[in-house]
């Protein structure tokens, strides 16, 4: 009785599971003609349990299915053979009641007529319990053999799945170890790169104007041969540029080095015009590993400017002077710098309450706005060239008046202007 009702559980169960995946979407995967064979098959095993599971589902799934009448017909002949009069009587009675030109009427069966003309006369039909339980013996050992299938399958994949993972462990193992030894014979072939960087910045300052170069040598100290990527850091405006050694216009910035090999080369740079004496700046040079990019090595000097650095100095000989009194303008123009200023041009804008009476001894031409243009050809490093100018102070010149003037120093090699303010600490004293 137990095996029983655990047959009937299992059946109860996949019906359930059919119409579950048919519901919900399954439908589209199956049709009529291929439930309705697999019902005709399995009434052909005689296992007519599984014959009624199959036409109950066409006929719920398919209700327009043009094979319904067989389907009643197939239920009602599996019923008959599986103890169930009932259904085999009502299975006929609606066949007859939808088909009643159907030719297939002259094929039902004697037994199936009698059972439909008992049930009509009111009878109740019994269900025959030794072919019930005939079918239910059928449909438990079809149930027992799939579900033994189904554990056998489950195995097999389980299997699979243990030794898919095993395998994917394995290779796991396997890419770590080759990982691992990536790793250490990276960190030595990193640990075994040795550069070298020297930069000689023994020549001083580097003169404005003019092209320069701070030589340098990179040595590979390392027991395997290195190629290295060069970038040079230095101030924009200097254009710097790293050549090989007698090579000015093969610019290096790859480098192939074997062991134990120098490279010798220099840096070009030209320091700006603009720049005063005594600018400092870094100029820095890194080897980039082309292996590596975090494996890089860097040194760096200090660039100094040196330029000439030109004031002029315009005063009166003497602090305070009368109205109409003359007297010497002197301009001093001298170089603190520690470059010499060559090609000068000296242009005197005397104040306005003063006039020019000339100069004996420094040629000079007279602009259209009254400036005086001197020529001083080279100013060196810690000197002074002197102009002096004869000059009258105007008669009409209010006392106390500060009389102020302008020099302008145009450098021709620099191509660079100063001007600067002059006599701002003369006052005119009254007349006597």
């Amino acid at each position: 009785m137990n095996s029983l009702i655990k047959s009937v559980i299992l059946v109860v169960m996949a019906l359930f599971m059919v119409f579950t995946s048919v519901l919900s979407g399954q439908s589209a995967e199956i049709d009529d003609s291929t439930v309705f064979v697999e019902a005709f098959n399995a009434y052909q095993q005689k296992d007519y349990l599984l014959t009624i599971e199959k036409c109950d589902q066409l006929i719920q799934v398919f209700p327009e299915s043009p094979l319904r009448d067989v389907t009643l017909l197939l239920i009602a002949r599996a019923s008959l053979k599986s103890g169930d009069n009932l259904r085999a009587a009502e299975s006929v009675t609606l066949f007859t009641n939808e088909f009643p030109e159907n030719r297939l009427k002259a094929s039902v069966e004697n037994e199936l007529k009698v059972l439909v003309n008992r049930h009509q006369k009111g009878e109740v039909l019994a269900a025959d319990k030794s072919l019930q339980a005939a079918a239910k013996k059928v449909s438990s050992d079809r149930i027992a053999r799939e579900r033994a299938a189904a554990e056998k399958l489950e195995m097999e994949r389980i299997a699979k799945v243990k030794a898919e993972q095993e395998r994917l462990a394995k290779i796991k193992l396997e890419e770590e170890r080759l990982e691992r030894e990536r790793l250490l014979a990276e960190k030595l072939a990193k640990a075994n790169i040795k550069i070298a960087i020297s930069l000689s910045n023994e020549a001083g300052p580097y003169p404005v104007g003019i092209s320069s170069t701070v030589p340098i040598e990179i040595t590979n100290k390392g027991n395997s041969s290195e190629e290295l990527l060069l970038t040079i850091n230095a101030a924009k405006e200097y254009g710097a540029v790293l050549t090989r050694s007698g090579r000015p216009d093969e610019s290096v910035t790859r480098l192939q080095l074997a062991a134990g090999e120098t490279f010798k080369g220099v840096v070009q740079i030209k320091m700006p015009t603009e720049m005063v004496d005594g600018h400092r700046s870094l100029l820095s040079v890194h080897a980039v590993s082309a292996k590596f990019s975090d494996v890089a090595f860097r040194n760096e000097t200090v660039v100094i400017c040196s330029a000439p650095l030109v004031r002029a100095v315009a005063k009166l000989a003497k602090p305070k002077v009368a109205p109409g009194e003359q007297l010497s303008y002197r301009v001093a123009v001298l170089n603190v710098g520690s470059q010499s200023a060559e090609s000068l041009t000296v242009r005197v804008q005397l104040p306005s309450e003063i006039d020019f009476q000339g100069t004996s001894d420094t040629p000079f031409k007279r602009e259209s706005n009254g400036a005086l243009l001197f020529k001083v050809d080279k100013v060196d490093v810690g000197q002074l060239v002197h102009i002096n100018l004869d000059v009258k102070v105007r008669e009409n010149t209010a006392a106390g008046q500060v009389l102020r003037g302008e020099v302008e120093v145009e450098n021709g090699g620099l191509q660079k202007k100063e001007r600067f303010t002059a006599t701002a600490s003369v006052v005119v004293i009254p007349a006597k």
